[in-house]
């Protein structure tokens, strides 16, 4: 090897023993090299390290140093690759356009192998990939770098770039798995709200269907029909239909028949455990109140906004519903509210929903995540395809242990 070519890069793979980064840099410094870079780690007892160590100020013969730095395999029984490292690659800074992909699902033979070839296929560089939950369920995070993707014929970069995101949808859907899509600038910033479109991510929708039968087996007109919020009528007109045919009903009637209501699994849990880790929480609904209190009573939420009805000074509803109203439309709004109010950026907002127009709002946000979206294309990062809600932690960067360990508390 050339005099002059003192970048050296090591690499060193083997079981790990006490004391072994210590040992390998120790032997470094003594040779008078400085390291410039390092990536190390170590699971279920395998151990992996990769330096890239400038040489340019030890008095040793290149020859020399590249001898005393394989000894190192015979010393710690590691397997050691040396080689030259091209100092331009450290002096100038790489261009790269990262991304972070979380798939999450049941476990299967040949989900890697299948998601890695599609990034091959589009000329995609895998930087790196990490197993966050094994065994049945699995979770898996890959750092991608699309700089180099392939563009089609009459597609600009962010065409190109979305029709990546949807293939890759698609085919995790194939797969039986959910997958969500975060820029580089996004997933390194750090996030401080999640907002929730309660209907559309944390209600059993069949639990939701059963209460309003119940309700109109309640109302004092049994001709009149509850309009739903997938009523073609214009959703206000709709929300003061629905509180006229709910006129006479008694509030305690009404939250005993809130008790039809089911959440989604780990619907709780996961908002204890984002509100430990610090984030603010708020809950958004078109519906009333009383669908979204259980939530936020037991879960101890910041925000929560949905339309009130009005009641007498006896506890029966009047038959209107308390100003302001809120639609899907006013959602925006409302966002826009707690934003100011915490003095966040949109991109250290987190948004749950399921991606259709009651959810819209997800859609400006630094994360937004559609669960069991009823389209096949959202304009959401990621799909959860499960009613499993607290698989939004996996998107956080949270592995299986981090969870088993935040339910034991």
């Amino acid at each position: 090897m050339s005099q002059q070519s003192r970048m050296i890069s090591f690499s060193a793979v083997g079981l790990y023993t006490a004391g072994i980064v210590s040992r390998i840099t120790g032997k470094i410094f003594e040779m008078n090299g400085n390291v410039v870079d390092v990536e190390e780690n170590c699971r279920r007892g395998m151990f992996s390290i990769f330096l890239v160590v400038d040489f340019r100020e030890s008095p040793m013969e290149t020859d020399q140093i590249f001898s005393l730095l394989k000894e190192i395999e015979n010393e710690t029984d590691l397997k050691v690759i040396l080689d030259q490292y091209d100092e331009k690659a450290v002096t100038l800074s790489v261009r790269s356009e990262n991304h972070l992909v979380t798939i999450i699902g049941i476990d299967r033979p040949g989900i890697i192998a299948k998601v890695s070839r599609f990034f091959h296929s589009k000329n995609i560089m895998i930087e790196k990939c990490r197993m966050i939950a094994r065994g049945r369920f699995f979770s898996m995070e890959m750092v991608i770098d699309t700089l180099e993707i392939d563009i089609k014929a009459g597609q600009d970069r962010p065409e190109s770039l979305t029709a990546m995101k949807k293939e890759l949808k698609l085919l995790c859907a194939d797969l039986d798995q959910s997958v969500v899509i975060q820029s580089e600038n996004i997933y390194r910033r750090n996030k401080k709200l999640v907002v929730f479109d309660v209907e559309s991510s944390l209600i059993q929708h069949r639990s939701l269907k059963h209460f309003l039968d119940r309700i109109k087996n309640r109302i004092a007109s049994p001709t009149e029909v509850l309009e739903s919020e997938s009523s073609s009528k214009d959703q206000m007109q709709a929300l003061v239909d629905n509180a006229r045919f709910l006129k006479g009903l008694s509030v305690q009637d009404l939250e005993k028949l809130n008790d039809i209501i089911r959440l989604n699994p780990g619907t709780i849990e996961l908002i204890k455990i984002l509100k430990s880790m610090g984030f603010k929480i708020a809950l958004l609904s078109s519906g009333f109140n009383f669908l979204v209190k259980k939530i936020f009573e037991s879960a101890g939420v910041d925000y929560a906004f949905a339309n009130s009805l009005e009641v007498d000074e006896d506890g029966i509803t009047t038959g209107r519903v308390e100003e302001p109203i809120i639609t899907d439309e006013t959602k925006n709004d409302i966002l826009d509210f707690i934003m100011s109010n915490e003095q966040i950026e949109p991109d250290q907002v987190i948004a749950v929903g399921d991606g259709s127009q009651s959810s819209h709002f997800i859609e400006n946000v630094g994360l937004s995540i559609a669960i069991k979206p009823e389209a096949t294309h959202t304009k959401s990062d990621g799909v959860i395809a499960s009613d499993k809600v607290l698989n939004v932690l996996y998107c956080l960067g949270l592995t299986k242990e981090d969870l088993d360990r935040y339910a034991a508390e």
